[in-house]
């Protein structure tokens, strides 16, 4: 579908090299100074590792996942192969608290 009606994909669901943190278990890409500043990060804070995004929400809820997956191929592939849903990299999901996304969809919000 996507090469038959020619869409074109957000460069973030691609593999990169990107600047990152981990952050409550999760990869948090660090592309401006809000989380720097919120965190107090140092440089030395920052690793840089090949990095994409399976779903996209919220900055900076969502997590990346290590991956090689740079073509549309790959990320096919990838997402095929994986065993996790989608879903396991947005941090809000992680949280059991009030605010917790699962505990919404269970109480009807979706």
């Amino acid at each position: 579908m996507i090469r038959k009606e020619n869409l074109e994909i957000v460069p973030l669901y691609f593999a990169k090299e990107r600047p990152c943190i981990n952050y409550q278990g999760n990869i948090i890409m660090v592309d401006d100074d809000r989380i720097v500043q919120h965190l107090h990060l140092k440089p030395e804070d920052i690793m840089h590792k090949k990095i994409r995004f399976r779903t996209l929400g919220c900055y900076p809820l969502t997590g990346g996942i290590e991956s090689e997956a740079d073509t549309l191929d790959k990320i096919v592939a990838e997402t095929l192969s994986a065993v996790e849903s989608e879903r396991t990299s947005r941090v809000i999901d992680k949280d059991g608290g009030a605010g917790s996304m699962e505990k919404r969809k269970r109480e009807g919000y979706f």
